[in-house]
């Protein structure tokens, strides 16, 4: 049975407060709400919806850090929603909390507290996903590191999984991802999955008239084997050892975009490791999965 791993170094509780405008001094709101977040939490959320749906024979296994009475309700928040086999790894200080107000008309808002310290967790983490994973079972690394790990560990943790047999999936971005892409190919993540600023920021140019040969041209340049830049509604391009293509996205309402890349990450890993579909196709079913969460359609 084909195992996947998400790790989230940094989770947090994500509180959202609706208005209907915001203004300076005290605003008040019409609800609110308080779910568990975190870019690997989020993957695995897509992952066991569409295991669910599908009847899917997969192992889904939830790697977390948590600490604290916000760390105590994030683990609640988590196991309640059924993301496989939670492995929650107790951390000293209270996990963070990011809040999100989100008005009616207009920008939303975000304060992201920084990464909660995990200490002697770290290890743990590593030592969970390592003792667990055999040949071809798939690890996704994702978001922010901790406050008090160095930018290097995602791809120190990548090149530890292969090496390890299992395929590294990495979802990260700014200094961690600068990293990562110095990295030699027998030790670099197996994939990565910026959006178009990310990648532009990655190899230092504006992407912003982007064609799928300067796309390929730019990931030719990286260490990893494989690339997939979301382009919102728009879709997604995809380059693998010389191959490339676009997705193409169908334009919906959109009704949510927070979240919107990590359930694509979801779909796609489902899609291609547990239900062997090749590359296009599930590059296409991550981009169909993904405009669906938007359009607050699942």
């Amino acid at each position: 049975m084909k195992k996947i791993y998400t790790v989230t170094l940094s989770p947090a509780l994500d509180v959202e407060y609706h208005i209907d405008k915001v203004s300076m001094g005290l605003n008040r709101t019409r609800s609110h709400t308080v779910s568990a977040g975190g870019k690997g939490v989020n993957v695995s959320r897509a992952i066991a919806g569409l295991m669910k749906k599908y009847s899917a024979d997969a192992s889904l296994n939830t790697v977390f850090a948590c600490g604290g009475e916000t760390g105590e309700l994030l683990r609640l928040l988590i196991e309640k929603e059924n993301l496989g086999r939670l492995y929650p790894v107790r951390c000293a200080l209270p996990t963070r909390v990011n809040t999100s107000l989100i008005p009616d008309s207009g920008e939303e808002i975000e304060i992201n507290a920084p990464g909660t310290p995990v200490g002697d967790g770290i290890y743990e983490i590593e030592k969970t996903v390592l003792s667990g994973i055999g040949n071809g079972d798939v690890v996704c690394v994702c978001g922010s590191v901790p406050s008090d790990v160095g930018k290097d560990y995602p791809a120190k943790l990548c090149a530890k999984i292969k090496k390890a047999g299992g395929v590294a999936v990495l979802d990260c971005d700014g200094e961690a991802l600068k990293i990562a892409a110095e990295a030699e190919p027998e030790s670099a993540a197996d994939l990565i999955k910026p959006n178009l600023s990310e990648l532009s920021a990655l190899v230092g140019e504006d992407l912003s008239d982007i064609t799928p040969e300067k796309f390929a041209g730019c990931c030719a340049e990286l260490p990893f084997s494989s690339v997939i830049m979301t382009m919102a509604g728009d879709g997604a391009m995809y380059y693998s050892k010389g191959e490339y293509f676009t997705a193409a996205g169908e334009k919906k309402r959109v009704v949510r975009l927070k979240g919107a890349g990590d359930t694509f990450l979801g779909a796609y890993v489902f899609a291609r490791y547990v239900m062997g579909e090749d590359s296009r196709r599930a590059v296409e079913f991550a981009v169909e999965t993904a405009g669906k969460y938007v359009a607050g359609e699942i």
